[in-house]
């Protein structure tokens, strides 16, 4: 794939996340946590089972092959959901994806730096004066909320 459809997907995501937020605070203030990631995981499961039905999936029997923590992505998944849910329910889509995304990119940055899964980036002075550009805008957005 090239680099602007790439781009373009990314977008696209970053979209539906923020759709996808605003309707986690809504149900989580109308039915709360454990109804709303419900509906997400139900609803996504039976629309993924459909695709894949329709469409084949010739590497499913190779899951087998994963190593073990990386069906922790399925748990990991349900925290998101959880959390975002909370979080946008009391402080707005915009704050509480600002806090999510810094959390996530710190994360990433230390995942990437011990190698923890599979590739090794390490953290260098300009990654480092990034991050603490990250975390005081987060303050900046969140701290009004």
């Amino acid at each position: 794939m090239n680099a602007f459809v790439i781009v373009l997907i990314g977008v696209l995501g970053g979209i539906a996340g923020a759709i996808q937020s605003g309707a986690l605070g809504v149900m989580e203030e109308r039915v709360g946590t454990l109804p709303s990631v419900f509906v997400t995981y139900g609803l996504g499961g039976l629309v993924i089972g459909i695709a894949m039905a329709v469409f084949g999936s010739s590497k499913f029997g190779e899951l087998g092959e994963l190593p073990l923590w990386t069906f922790s992505a399925g748990l990991m998944g349900l925290i998101v959901v959880g959390t975002l849910g909370l979080t946008i329910a009391e402080m707005g889509v915009g704050p509480g994806l600002t806090l999510f995304t810094a959390a996530s990119l710190i994360a990433a940055a230390l995942i990437d730096h011990f190698g923890w899964a599979g590739v090794t980036r390490e953290l260098n002075i300009q990654a480092l004066a990034g991050f603490g550009l990250v975390i005081a805008g987060t303050w900046l957005v969140v701290a009004q909320s």
